[in-house]
This record gives structure tokens, sequence and C-alpha cells, in this order.
């Protein structure tokens, strides 16, 4: 069961993340050399209010997950973590309007084009949205609900992205670039206005597929109890919170620091380079939330049972599978950066193929930490949970200050800007890639390497340089286009599971494994039973 919730939330994230990927491109292509100042306002306004995000949570939902998965009255944690939620919103918005105020009244620094204040709000109301969202999906998460959470965030997309579409093709007024397609007579206020605020009209898109999210969520959440706020469970809350809190802030101000800092030192055409490079990386991230979504409460579920056993057995198998799953794609990315980002975005794009390759070994390594950091949190240590997180956080945020700006340390061998940033990430996590598992293996006595990961890596490079001489050395392709990339694709998952196959990293079990897995009728009766609230008898 484990394993099928895990394919659901990474089908559904995949789907998410085409969609995502189809407005990017469409911005990107119609757009062409202004997609990269305009991605970048939108990164630079996006990292604004995300810093005073964390607020509006502070660590309450993994709590409010917490509290459900161990069993606790559903009705009284549903009203608690409400009444939580409304205060930390509200002091979120007055937080970031003081702000505002003060930046332009009292400083009178404003804010340029890019990152003016009608953006800033628009994003706001974002993040307002996606603060309530978070009720009804930690409420699913907590009830191990996994169809039920996935739904309400795709529709965010589904809504967001023909709104994105919608406001490229109506052209950009700014810099006289014309519809690529003609509008009715009736519709053309509409596309002069958006033409107009391209930018705003582009960020508006996020506020009304979130508010999409939002409706969804609280349709599915409907038939929940909804119970008087507990004053004992709020401090139960906030006793589970209080030692997550620092390493909560700390970790959003990494999150979103670097984007700032890139906007600062350089121009919004670097923050356009950084953003979109982290919406291609989507694919093997996925990956990841997908597992920690999942383990997070069977984790907290075994650990009331004292399951220690079963803790480590399942962190070891997730593992393997996160493992042996994201190496394939990993390789594409990384051998076919500069193609790969030419299809995706455009040619104004294709030098931060560096960049590319750097997060994806920051991709890399996260995927790898989520199962530990799920068993951690899941065995109630939120405290060692969130001294790992403080101490990636705090690394990330002094490295991004020594190495993004013109004059960084790592200047002189050509690292700085976007690439310094993906640099520091990667530096941080190795230092988190260790100290959480040394953490796992102080609390449960698993073991800190196993053999199959090398395995993975080994049939991945050996994969990687097939590909490279078949796409760049043997002259059948001068130029790599968007079908090639999907044929390389699969030539190399052949040549991957080849080399698994005879390293004994892939077998006939595994094969058996995954078809069962990705089962249609298994999938399609999981998901109706609970959406039908039927309780199923299938238990891992």
């Amino acid at each position: 069961m484990i394993a099928r919730k895990s394919l659901l939330v990474v089908i559904a994230q995949f789907f998410t993340r085409i969609l995502g990927w189809v407005g990017l491109v469409v911005i990107a292509k119609l757009w062409g050399a202004f997609a990269r100042e305009a991605l970048g306002d939108i990164g630079v306004a996006m990292a604004f209010v995300a810093l005073f995000y964390i607020i509006s949570d502070l660590g309450f939902s993994q709590a409010h997950v917490k509290k459900i998965s161990e069993g606790q009255d559903l009705g009284t944690c549903i009203g608690t973590f409400v009444s939580i939620k409304i205060i930390l919103t509200s002091i979120m918005v007055f937080l970031v309007l003081f702000t505002l105020f003060f930046l332009d009244s009292i400083l009178h620094l404003g804010f340029t084009d890019a990152t003016k204040q009608s953006v800033v709000l628009v994003f706001l109301l974002y993040y307002v949205l996606l603060s309530i969202q978070q009720i009804a999906i930690s409420t699913f998460n907590g009830k191990g609900e996994i169809s039920k959470m996935q739904i309400t965030a795709v529709f965010e997309n589904i809504v967001k992205i023909p709104l994105m579409i919608l406001v490229a093709l109506a052209g950009v007024g700014l810099i006289g670039l014309a519809p690529v397609v003609a509008w009715p007579d009736v519709l053309l206020p509409l596309r002069q206005f958006l033409a107009g605020h391209p930018i705003g009209s582009y960020a508006m898109a996020y506020v009304f597929g979130m508010a999409s999210s939002v409706m969804v969520g609280f349709w599915l959440l409907r038939k929940n109890p909804l119970k008087k706020p507990s004053k004992k469970l709020g401090k139960s809350y906030f006793a589970f919170t209080m030692p997550i809190l620092i390493f909560s802030i700390f970790s959003t101000i990494a999150t979103n620091i670097d984007r700032l800092l890139i906007g600062f030192f350089w121009t919004q055409k670097e923050v356009g380079d950084y953003f979109s490079l982290q919406q291609i990386l989507q694919i093997i991230i996925i990956i990841a939330v997908a597992f920690n979504t999942v383990l997070f409460p069977v984790y907290s579920e075994y650990h009331s049972a004292k399951n220690v056993k079963k803790i480590n057995g399942t962190t070891l198998l997730a593992e393997r599978y996160i493992s042996m799953v994201i190496m394939p794609p990993v390789v594409v990315i990384i051998v076919f950066a500069k193609p790969l980002i030419n299809v995706m975005l455009n040619s104004t794009f294709v030098h931060a193929s560096p960049t590319l390759i750097v997060l994806t070994l920051y991709a890399i390594l996260l995927s790898f930490m989520a199962p530990y950091y799920s068993l951690l949190i899941g065995m109630n240590k939120p405290g060692t949970y969130a001294k790992i997180g403080l101490g990636i956080s705090i690394i990330n945020i002094a490295l991004d200050v020594l190495f993004i700006p013109q004059w960084g340390v790592l200047t002189p061998v050509g690292i700085n800007g976007p690439t310094g940033a993906a640099v520091a990430l990667v530096v941080a996590n190795v230092v988190g890639y260790v100290w959480v598992r040394l953490s796992a293996r102080k609390l449960t006595g698993i073991q800190v390497v196993q053999s199959h990961t090398p395995r993975h890596i080994g049939a991945g490079v050996v994969t990687g340089i097939i590909l490279y001489f078949i796409g760049f050395q043997s002259g059948l392709f001068p130029v790599v286009r968007w079908f090639h990339l999907i044929l390389f694709a699969m030539i190399g998952l052949v040549i991957y599971l080849a080399v698994s196959y005879l390293l004994k990293e892939f077998t006939k079990k595994d094969l058996e494994f995954f078809l069962e897995l990705i089962n249609p009728k298994k999938i399609y009766h999981y998901v109706t039973s609970e959406i039908k609230e039927e309780n199923t008898s299938e238990k891992k």
C-alpha cells in the first residue's frame, strides 16, 4: 500500500509538473528573450512573500498530520488546526503589508518595476490561499487519504496553466510583442489589458489556480467533522512544533534567499534562469515528495506500535527504489542539459546549463535524504530533524552570500550567480546527507550505507557514457530535437535496466513489483474506494 500511495503521488505530481512545463514552454517560446525577465520578476515577488509564508504555518501542519495519524479525535484536530491557521495567516498578512509600507514610506526604497507592489500583493493573496489549502491537504495526509490530497493539489495547475497560456497568447505591449493568434473583436479589450499588464496577469493565474484548489479541497473535506478547538490539543500541537520552529524559519529563508540575492547582485534575467531551471528539475524532486508524503504518517503509526524493525525495513526499501527510479532521468538531464533547456525554454537560457547540472546533483541528495527525514519526524524526533535542517539552512545561507555575488569566492573558477546558488545547495545538503543518516543510525540502528545505491550510480554512469557517445560523438544527431530526447530517454532506460540486471540490481522480482504497482485496475480501485470513503482491507 505504501508503494501504491507513493506511485499515486508521483502520477499526480508528474501530471501537475507536465502541465507546469507546458505553461513554462509556451511562455518561453512566445515571449522569447522577455521570458527571462518576466520569470525573474515572478521569482523575486514569490520569494519575497514566501519569506513571510512560514509565519502562516511554523510547522503546525506537520503537527496536525502527526496528531491525526496517532488517532487523536479528528473533529477536534481540524477545529484546533483551523483556529491556529486563521491566527497565523492573519499575522503573516499584517507583516507583509507593514514591510511594504516600511520599505516604501519610511526607507523610500519601494520596488523596482520587476518587483512592484502590485505583483507582490497578488502573491500575498496567493500565499493566503495556499495557507488555507493546507488545512485540507494536511488533514488528508494525516488520514492517509492520498488520492484526495493529490486531487486537491492537481487542480491548481489544471486552472492555472490554461490561464498562463492565455496571457502568453495576448502578447506583450511593453516591448511591442504582438500576439501570435488573432483574437475575436469581442475579446480585444481583454487582450489589450493582458498585453499591457503581462507580469501582473501572469501572477493572477497563480491566484485563480490556488483558489480552485482550495474549493476542491474543502469540498472533499466536507464530510469530516469540525469541532470546537481544544486548548489542551493546541498546547500539544505547540509542543510538537517548538523544536522545529527555528528550523522552519531558517529553512524558509534558505529556500528563498538565493533568488533574492541573485536579483540583488545580478539582474532579473539571472533570477529567471534559476527559477526556470528549478521547474525543469521537478521530475526528480517529485519522487522524494511522494515518499516523504506517504512515509511520515506510516512511520508515525509504526512508532506508536514500537515496531522499529519495520521502520528500518521500510526506510531501506524506500531508499533502494528511490535510487533505482531517479537515476535514468538524472542521467538524461545531465548528459543532454543544453538541448533539454533549448527544447523546454529557448536558446537564451542555454548558457545556464551548468546550473541545471549542479541543481540535478542537489535533487539527487534531496531524494536520498527523504526517507530518513520521514523516519526522524515520524518517530517523534522533531528536535533532531530541526537541528539537521537548521544546520543545512545556515550553511546554505552563508554559502549563498559567499558564492552568488559577482565578486564571490568562487568567481575565479567561474562559479557565481545562479551556478553559485546551486553549488551552495549541493554543499549544504552533502553535510545534511551525512548528518541525517548518522542520526537515523543512532536512533534505530539502521545501516548507514547500503550496497544498492552505488550500483545504481554505476549503472547510471555507464548509461550516461553510452548516451553521450550516441548523442554527441557519433555524428548521427547534429542538432538534438525534442523527439530525439524522448528516444534517448527510452534507449537510456533500456541500457540502465540491462546494466542493473548484470549487477543484480534489477531482478525478476523487481519487474513483477513494478508491473503490479502500475496495474490500472488496482490504482483505480484505490482511488475510487478512498473517494467513496470505503475501508479497504489491503494493507502492506
